[in-house]
């Protein structure tokens, strides 16, 4: 999975927990974003839909679709070099 994905699904998660914690009358204040961010991961594992919403999104944003295809480029470039290190 491409980094840029998973970093838009995890923000997206980030998002919903911040959201929740605020409906339950609480404060961001409140919560160590360490634990937002353990929450959201939780929130993610439990949702994997959100990752193909986030896959969606990315690609439908011109500058996160740019973002994507320049992650994709970089990282064929590392396969194809730790291949050729392999012969």
């Amino acid at each position: 999975m491409n980094s840029v994905i998973m970093n838009f699904a995890r923000y997206t998660a980030r998002q919903i927990v911040r959201e929740d914690w605020r409906n339950q009358g609480r404060k961001l204040s409140e919560i160590e974003p360490r634990d937002i961010t353990s929450f959201a991961i939780a929130y993610l594992e439990g949702n994997p839909q959100l990752i193909e919403e986030a896959s969606e999104a990315v690609m439908n944003d011109p500058r996160l679709r740019l973002l994507y295809e320049r992650r994709e480029r970089e990282r064929a470039k590392l396969v194809t070099r730790a291949q050729r290190r392999e012969r």
